[in-house]
């Protein structure tokens, strides 16, 4: 075999090397929701670790719900986590997965789930009904942690205060930590999820303790 054969068979196995690069399918980018209401119970928590999730709102409650705010890291789906061992103020987003929607948005709905599961009713301060007491949620926190390379909670915190006219009836600050099953995004996803229903349960259980009517 020639010197120009032997040219000729390299180039050949470079070009098939570059299109079986080019044919390899690119990674999937996943997405997340909160998935449905569990009928009962929290996915790795006791049963003292939360508000009841069937708790019933006493009398008839209704409660106008306020769009929640967040700091700009949270404004888009970006699924986020902290090294607690690496410059822990730092948030990091994954680049193979994301929140199906924002993270304010995700609650809302979930909020507004529990109560109408509750036996309360919500609505938009844009729905025009004035005489309802207003709920305001701050969500400062919703991030995965890792302490370590493989141990990871999902934290959540949040200040909620509720206003009728100009005055303040309450106010009051949650924070939730459930620990992941796996120090990935998929365990975060799901610590999140079980998180955001405890965080939620608290809040509720709250509500109920206060003079809205």
């Amino acid at each position: 075999m020639n010197y120009r054969n032997i040219a000729y068979l390299l180039n050949l196995m470079a070009c098939l090397l570059v299109l079986q690069g080019c044919a390899s399918p690119a990674p999937v980018k996943q997405a997340y929701d909160f998935g449905s209401i569990p009928a009962s119970g929290l996915a790795g928590l006791s049963a003292t670790s939360a508000a009841p999730l069937t708790a019933t709102f006493k009398g008839n409650f209704a409660i106008s719900l306020a769009d929640i705010t967040t700091p700009a890291s949270l404004d888009g789906t970006a699924m986020l986590y902290r090294l607690e061992y690496d410059n822990a103020q730092q948030t990091r987003p994954y680049s193979l997965h994301r929140w199906s929607m924002p993270p304010a948005q995700l609650l809302t709905q979930r909020l507004k789930a529990r109560i109408a599961d509750a036996g309360g009713s919500v609505v938009s301060p844009r729905d025009g009904i004035n005489n309802l007491p207003l709920l305001q949620i701050d969500l400062d926190e919703f991030s995965q942690v890792f302490a370590s390379s493989s141990a990871s909670t999902a934290q959540i915190q949040l200040r909620a205060t509720v206003i009728k006219g100009r005055t303040l009836l309450a106010q009051r600050s949650f924070s939730r930590q459930i620990a992941s099953s796996s120090a990935d995004a998929p365990g975060g996803a799901k610590a999140m999820i079980n998180a955001s229903d405890a965080v939620i349960a608290d809040l509720l259980a709250w509500l109920n303790t206060l003079a809205l009517r």
